[in-house]
């Protein structure tokens, strides 16, 4: 059997904080009080807990399913009734109007394999249960399953039309990044009447290209930032407005949409487009950018080079980015993608944007770049594939998901630490955690980038005592590193905004 019907004391049952109902939209603690208040006004958990209070009794045929993990039984599936039945044990402390109960234990389907309980609660949200869902919690599902393979005909049975749940998720998910809490808290339904506005956002989607944006056509349907500046500033004043207008229903907007967007205006939309300048009193100075000057970025689209890190094109690379480190960038505002654009500036050293990064890894980032490749090519090959791998190993393990677990904890990246039978392994399977990361991150420059910087390539050259390492080779190896070094040494928090988290 893969499950046994069962009794565990209530005390013994852990939320789960990764629960897809409401992992994305949840933004507090690890606390398992924090954790309940959220279930109870955000999620109607409070209406669980007067059905019981009202039957008088837990039935015992809504057992929990759950899964031992760790010393403690996780609730995968009944998250909201369980917190509902532990704040009944407390209502004073959960600001519940509703009598003192005393549960001590509840019946659950222990589920002894995590594939077998996933695989159920699969089958089961794709019929009744989901429905019961609210629209952006399903969108997100939807969103998952879609980019894990799942065809759009196998979703109709979720919703009639996933492909505008597709469209909303891939809204969100670029709107989030800008938002953040604030844009969370008006999607979710919630007590009272701040919540709830997930359709005042879909309902705009008409109007997306005056908000710079628009989505994909089939099969793609996900979102598509044309203006850069003109998307965050409509999703920043959108926020603020609901925010100081909570009392705005899906009517407000629809009648008359063309003048909604004007009640934008007062917070700061559109931005106001910049004067031009007299060219005829711009100093050289002005004109001509330094090379440091065009390396200073946030974004990681700013790209120097895709080419890889093949020994046959590494020297004529190098040859032609001499070429370009005085050039002056051509921006483009389509998302990053310039189309004929001038190369940006060559930098020979990372910039590192991450807080508290170790001082092990940042001596040997910066013993990297200072070795001489003149003299030295052998070793400056090998300490760059250490390097990528040292920072690449340090991020996964260090990079934490808004519920605080780094995203090593997801099954994800179970290839790269363990060996099928879930034993871990002695030693990283870089290649493959590489391969991982690189399958997560969404902008399209850079994760060329990842794909095309070969670590196979310095490996024959260190082992192989019949291949030695070619000066310029070893530069411009090294060179290559720079854009990924930025990338995974960001922000902590940009960088995983930067990351496909319904992977992880």
């Amino acid at each position: 059997m893969k499950s046994t019907l069962t009794k565990i004391d209530l005390k013994e049952l852990k939320l789960d904080l990764n629960n897809p109902r409401f992992a994305e939209l949840y933004s507090g603690s690890e606390n398992e009080d924090e954790l309940i208040e959220y279930l109870l006004y955000s999620e109607s958990a409070e209406d669980v807990a007067q059905g019981i209070d009202n039957a008088g009794e837990f039935y015992p045929d809504r057992p929990l399913w759950v899964i031992q993990e760790d010393g403690h039984y996780l609730v995968k599936d009944g998250n909201r009734r369980c917190a509902a039945v532990k704040a009944l044990n407390h209502p004073s402390k959960y600001g519940m109007e509703l009598p003192k109960h005393n549960f001590t234990e509840l019946p659950v389907l222990l589920y002894k394999k995590e594939e077998d309980i996933n695989t159920r609660i699969l089958q089961e949200h794709t019929n009744s249960l989901f429905r019961e869902w609210d629209r952006i919690a399903k969108a997100l599902e939807v969103f998952k399953l879609y980019s894990s393979g799942s065809s759009l005909e196998n979703m109709k049975e979720i919703d009639s039309q996933p492909s505008q749940l597709i469209k909303l998720a891939s809204f969100y998910y670029s709107a989030v990044k800008i938002a953040g809490d604030d844009l969370k808290k008006l999607l979710r339904r919630g007590r009272g009447k701040s919540g709830g506005k997930t359709i005042i956002f879909e309902r705009l989607f008409s109007y997306s290209k005056q908000c710079g944006y628009s989505f994909r056509n089939k099969p793609s349907y996900k979102l598509l930032i044309k203006d850069n500046a003109l998307f965050e500033t409509y999703i920043k004043a959108l926020v603020r407005f609901l925010q100081e207008n909570p009392k705005t229903k899906t009517q407000d907007v629809d009648k008359d949409k063309a003048k909604f967007l004007d009640k934008l205006k007062p917070y700061g939309f559109p931005p106001e487009k910049p004067k031009k300048e007299d060219s005829s009193q711009n100093t050289p100075s002005d004109r001509n950018t330094t090379a440091s000057d065009t390396s200073v970025s946030n974004s990681p689209t700013n790209l120097r080079d895709n080419n890889g890190t093949d020994a046959q094109n590494i020297a004529n690379e190098d040859n032609s980015s001499k070429s370009r480190t005085n050039s002056t960038p051509n921006a483009d505002s389509n998302n990053g993608q310039n189309k004929g654009a001038t190369r940006y500036s060559v930098k020979h050293k990372p910039s590192l944007k991450r807080k508290q990064i170790p001082s092990a890894l940042k001596k040997l980032i910066d013993e990297c770049y200072s070795l001489d490749e003149n003299n030295f090519a052998n070793a400056k090959t090998a300490l760059t594939r250490v390097t990528l791998e040292c920072t690449l190993k340090y991020v996964v393990e260090n990079t934490n998901k808004p519920n605080g677990k780094p995203i090593k904890s997801s099954n994800y990246f179970n290839s790269a630490f363990k060996d099928r039978k879930g034993i871990p392994l002695t030693y990283t399977n870089f290649d493959t955690l590489k391969a991982k990361f690189t399958e997560l991150i969404t902008d399209v420059g850079i994760k060329k980038a990842f794909e095309d910087f070969d670590i196979q390539n310095p490996h024959q050259i260190i082992h192989n005592y019949r291949v030695a390492a070619v000066p310029v080779n070893a530069k411009a190896l090294c060179d290559n590193l720079i854009d990924l070094l930025e990338f995974m040494l960001q922000e902590e928090a940009d960088l995983y905004n930067s990351l496909d988290s319904t992977k992880l």
